[in-house]
């Protein structure tokens, strides 16, 4: 199916307000799923989408929060999405990024008890394109193991950096720590194909190819030790000076 750029949006609007969620919920999200699905990154665009829709109707992802926003320097800003998304809190916060990056310098946005902030280049290129250098970091429930652990550790947990760039589009750098998506082992597992190697481990922590046993398992980290240290990175980034949750 094809869609033109206002009917994925209101159609995105549509469904995620029929699985519980505002209005202002609605929209944060609809604009970020169109934002990664124009920018390439299917697999955080319209393919993720159900994953929110499930967390609404379940109750998983609150629908209907309003972020709370704490400023306790001029030059940081707190974010409390109280269970709801995070692209609505930095919504709610970005018109306050600009304004304190441009009288300050530079301005730090914490974030915690939000649902996946999904595609991360979408944050950071949203304030290259208001004339920011932007770096971002996020970690989420254990998926990827480390150094000699069979067991997962650590989120993929991405880091994004964006910049902005005379009349063209902004420098963009979006990669997990993983060696892959955890989405890209589940659609692999769907479709009954093999993965490579150094995607993931099985369940008994040996390599594995077959993606349906990788669901058992656990992610690698690009790399090997390198990878593993930007997630050990990016986890006191994300959690540690947040207030999140860590990965474990």
């Amino acid at each position: 199916m094809r869609y033109d750029l206002n009917s994925a949006r209101e159609f995105a609007i549509r469904v995620c307000v029929a699985a519980g969620a505002s209005m202002a919920v609605a929209i944060s999200l609809a604009e970020a799923t169109i934002d990664a699905e124009c920018s390439g990154r299917t697999s955080v665009g319209f393919a993720h989408l159900p994953d929110y829709l499930e967390g609404f109707l379940c109750g998983r992802i609150s629908g209907t929060e309003e972020p709370a926003l704490f400023y306790p320097t001029p030059t940081i800003i707190q974010a409390d999405a109280k269970g709801g998304i995070a692209q609505l809190a930095f919504d709610n916060a970005f018109e306050e990024l600009l304004t304190r990056a441009s009288t300050y310098g530079v301005t730090v946005l914490s974030l915690k008890n939000s649902y996946t902030a999904g595609e991360l280049g979408y944050y950071v290129r949203r304030l290259a394109h208001k004339g920011l250098v932007a770096i971002a970091t996020s970690n989420g429930p254990a998926l990827m193991t480390a150094g000699q652990s069979k067991e997962a550790v650590y989120g993929t947990n991405p880091l994004a950096f964006a910049a902005p760039v005379d009349n063209r589009a902004p420098l963009i750098l979006d990669q997990a720590s993983s060696a892959t998506a955890f989405v890209n082992i589940r659609k692999a597992a769907e479709r009954g194909e093999m993965i490579p190697e150094g995607w993931a481990i099985d369940g008994r922590g040996q390599s594995a190819n077959d993606s349906r046993e990788a669901l058992k398992g656990a992610l690698l980290a690009f790399g090997g030790s390198r990878g593993a240290n930007i997630a050990l990175m990016v986890e006191i980034l994300a959690a540690g000076m947040t207030g999140a949750n860590w990965s474990l």
